[in-house]
């Protein structure tokens, strides 16, 4: 959605499917919580300042996981865990245009790269779910809303686009 469409209103995510490189993997969860970008930061306390604040550093991020539930154990479990391939969420979310009163939807494609930390095979359960999970640490991050690129975080690369400015353009450049 462009800042420019003021009409759009966000109103909810159709439905979404979830690939380990250009396989669509099968008996995954409806809901997947993304990882939280949370920056590292250290405090800036100075002569003549009335206290103290955490200041971020600009692009930089401390460890981001991604968890994968699955329902029950399936193959594609265990090769998405063994995979390096990046992960590519893409979804159809519906938009609500105020104005005319019309619904739409426009894509969003996350894509994330990381490796492996943990595999949980859940539980096994006689008539139940036995909702197995995999989670991977998260180098790379990649948001994408009706095709534009709203966030994207390398951190292998040093790049960091928030709202489409490239936050560490100036500093790649001078160092």
């Amino acid at each position: 959605m462009s800042r420019n469409n003021a009409y759009e209103l966000p109103d909810k995510l159709n439905n979404f499917n979830v690939y380990d490189g250009k396989y669509k993997l099968t008996g995954v969860a409806s809901e997947i919580t993304l990882p939280s970008l949370d920056p590292q930061t250290d405090t800036l306390n100075v002569a003549g300042m009335a206290g103290e604040i955490e200041s971020e550093v600009i692009g930089s991020y401390g460890s981001m996981k991604l968890e994968i539930a699955f329902v029950n154990m399936c193959a594609d479990l265990f090769a998405f865990a063994a995979s390096t391939e990046p992960v590519v969420i893409r979804g159809s979310q519906e938009v609500f245009n105020t104005q005319t009163q019309a619904k739409d939807s426009v894509p969003i494609v996350i894509t994330v790269k990381g490796r492996t930390l943990n595999i949980n095979p859940g539980s096994f359960k006689k008539g139940g779910k036995g909702e197995p999970k995999i989670t991977k640490e998260i180098t790379y991050m990649k948001i994408v809303i009706n095709n534009e690129t709203q966030l994207e975080l390398d951190k292998l690369n040093s790049i960091f686009i928030l709202g489409g400015e490239d936050m560490l353009a100036k500093v790649r450049s001078q160092i």
